[in-house]
């Protein structure tokens, strides 16, 4: 008997890729795993490292917030053809959408066709394409209490799943492959995989003995390396594809808060001050940090504080604290159930039984 097959559809940000990879990944022993994602840039790179060993189906469906009324429906409607014949074709027993419209469509898709489809969202708001999902799904994993708002499907906590990419490194060799000091604290500044000017200023206006790594963001990478020419126990790069090496050498991380970030901090026990993006899809990014802030895992502070005294002294005093970090470490180490891709699997299985 073959394996049944599960398409994993999610595209369009990291947010949405990294999960999908991270269930492909564990799903790849029970089931014949494909992938379906945008033709977007982010798209390519990411999913390039396992396009040789498994499917992966570029699918550009219209967003349904944006474009022309009058065209949409038409739009629209070839998409979900699309996604039909793709279901048909590879033979697929089974969906999971991860978020963007590539999954919606694809699990509408599924639904016309009598297949089990399911969705997963990583933050504390789902998103706007993985609501009008839920109401095409037999079940919801989420990556962040609270998370189940505005989902019209069963939901289930899982957590957010990381991929077998990330490994732990013993801090003393991390430092030493980072090329920084044993004896300093390190602070990570991390804007996302698109970097943050307000993330890399915060970096650059840092002073006193410690050492910053940060990761800035191609568009700002000639503006910062500029700024921080003559700065010792400064590393910058504007991406760092595979960040094991960082998190394991920092002490605490200066980020953003997407759902995906805050994961990977949780899988590293790294404390954070979190700096949401003010003008994420219905704050989301706001509601993603207080949710781990409750746990005692991180601290929040707005974009708007960022420059002040108060906050450098705050950040200066934090990463110096062994015992404040270690008690936000374990904090956030206990964030997540033990297994989200596991759990996922799992639950995936029972939809075909």
């Amino acid at each position: 008997m073959s394996m049944q097959h599960l398409l994993i559809a999610g595209g369009g940000t990291g947010g949405h890729i990294a999960p999908a990879i991270a269930v492909g990944e564990r799903a790849s022993g029970e089931f014949r795993v494909s992938y379906a994602c945008t033709p977007r840039p982010v798209d390519k790179l990411m999913y390039a490292d396992i396009a040789a060993a498994c499917q992966v189906h570029v699918m550009d469906p219209p967003r349904l917030d944006k474009g022309m009324k009058l065209v949409l429906p038409f739009t629209a409607a070839r998409a979900l053809l699309k996604a039909r014949k793709l279901l048909r074709s590879t033979d697929v027993t089974v969906v999971l959408g991860t978020g963007g419209y590539s999954s919606f469509f694809a699990i509408l898709a599924a639904r016309t066709l009598g297949i089990p489809a399911a969705i997963f969202d990583s933050n504390a708001i789902p998103g706007r394409s993985n609501r009008i999902s839920s109401r095409f799904c037999r079940v919801a994993f989420t990556g962040l209490p609270g998370g189940k708002c505005g989902l019209e499907c069963p939901v289930i906590l899982t957590g957010t799943p990381v991929g077998n990419r990330l490994k732990k490194i013993s801090s003393s060799s991390a430092k030493q492959s980072a090329g920084i000091p044993q004896d300093r604290p390190v602070l990570l500044f991390l804007g996302g995989s698109q970097g943050a000017k307000a993330i890399n200023d915060l970096a650059l206006s840092i002073r006193g003995e410690v050492s910053i790594l940060l990761q800035c963001g191609n568009s700002d990478y000639q503006r910062v390396i500029k700024q921080a020419e003559g700065r010792s126990n400064f590393v910058v790069e504007p991406f760092v594809d595979d960040l094991s090496l960082w998190y394991s050498a920092a002490d605490l991380a200066v980020a953003r808060s997407g759902g995906q970030t805050i994961a990977e901090l949780s899988f590293f026990e790294l404390p954070a001050v979190f700096v949401p993006y003010p003008y994420a899809a219905e704050d989301h990014q706001t509601a993603n940090a207080e949710a781990v802030e409750r746990v005692g895992g991180a601290l929040v502070r707005s974009q708007k504080e960022t420059g002040s005294s108060g906050f450098m002294k705050m950040l200066l005093q934090v990463v110096n604290s062994t015992e404040e970090l270690t008690a936000m470490g374990t904090a956030m180490r206990t964030l997540f159930p033990s297994n989200p891709a596991g759990e996922i699997v799992s639950n995936l299985r029972e939809l075909l039984q």
